[in-house]
């Protein structure tokens, strides 16, 4: 028997990173660089950045159909119904366009058989101090059921590994 309800669970990617998050990751933002903040929820996020001297794009086009800015910074969706695979091909968008990214991904994502495939010298982490709850409509959740972290590629971060 499993202990999973897979009914109680559905595909909805309106969580939006809230504003400590942006903080505590603020110190590996270039400022140099126009940044695109492709995957839209409400502005939030181009709120914090523009009010923290940073250069972005964060509109509603079409992700797979863009190529804008210098690089990516966001929180992807990580699952969109009726596309499998989302993460990976996310990554495989921004390599392919070859655009330096940071997305925010669970944990887990550095043990899937695509990251391996995907993985190369340029791969960069920053490690969260504490697991991320999101904000839902405006309200931030509690008890994430996940642990995320900051997968970089071509960042050009000092260390490879960088915990907050």
């Amino acid at each position: 028997m499993s202990i999973f309800n897979k009914k109680a669970y559905k595909v909805d990617n309106d969580y939006e990173t809230p504003v400590y998050v942006w903080e505590q990751v603020k110190r590996f933002l270039p400022k140099d660089k126009q940044i695109w903040l492709p995957f839209y929820c409400n502005g939030l996020a181009k709120e914090w950045f523009d009010k923290n001297g940073f250069n972005t794009i964060h509109d509603h086009d079409d992700f797979w159909e863009s190529d804008k800015g210098d690089i990516v910074i966001d929180n992807p969706p990580y699952m969109i119904k009726g596309m499998p695979r989302t993460k990976q091909k996310i990554i495989q968008r921004l390599k392919k366009l070859n655009k330096p990214f940071m997305l925010l991904l669970p944990t887990t994502t550095l043990q899937t058989r695509y990251f391996k495939e995907l993985y190369d010298d340029q791969i960069q982490i920053i490690i969260p101090p504490t697991k991320y709850n999101f904000l839902k409509n405006g309200t931030l959740t509690t008890g994430c059921p996940f642990y995320t972290l900051w997968v970089c590629w071509r960042m050009g971060l000092e260390k490879d590994l960088n915990y907050v």
